[in-house]
Order: C-alpha cells, then sequence, then structure tokens
C-alpha cells in the first residue's frame, strides 16, 4: 500500500490482493500469510483500526522510535501552518 501511495505502483486497491501474488509472503509477513488474505476487505479493516486508533499519534510515534533507533537528534520543528483554518473574529 505504501508502495502505491508513493506512486512506485499504479494499481487500484481492489487489486492489492494480485500485487502479492507470486511474492514470498510468508518471508516478507510472517508465516501462513499468503496473498489471498491480503485482499481489499482486509485493508480496509486494518485501515479503519488505524483511523479510530489516531493517525497523528501513530505517525508521531514511529517517528520517535525512528529518531532513537537511529541517533537522530530532533533539535527542531517545523509546523506547516497551511494545516490551520481560521474564521470569524
Amino acid at each position: 500500500m505504501i508502495l502505491n501511495g508513493l506512486g512506485c505502483v499504479s494499481a487500484p486497491l481492489y487489486l492489492f490482493e494480485k500485487f502479492f501474488e507470486g511474492k514470498a509472503t510468508e518471508h516478507l509477513l510472517g508465516e501462513e500469510v499468503q496473498a489471498e488474505h491480503l485482499n481489499d476487505d482486509r485493508l480496509g479493516r486494518e485501515l479503519e483500526k488505524l483511523y479510530t486508533k489516531g493517525l497523528s499519534q501513530l505517525f508521531i510515534l514511529l517517528c520517535m522510535r525512528v529518531a532513537q533507533k537511529y541517533g537522530l537528534k530532533c533539535e527542531s520543528a517545523h509546523l506547516d501552518s497551511t494545516s490551520f483554518a481560521v474564521e470569524g473574529e
């Protein structure tokens, strides 16, 4: 899904299962994981769980763990002002 989102693969998500056909899913994702397990219904359910948990918190947690693992120093922060909305006074 990440490869698709980055534009490395251009396929609709309903073809998600087809992407994994012929690939070593057991090696990549764990024993007994087969291509037919990775379908658009399963993907939708997992995306819903991620959304319910809160994507911002997950993203921050992942970033912090990567920074710790690779010893990255976070000496400054960037705030994207395009995400702000102002209305009224």
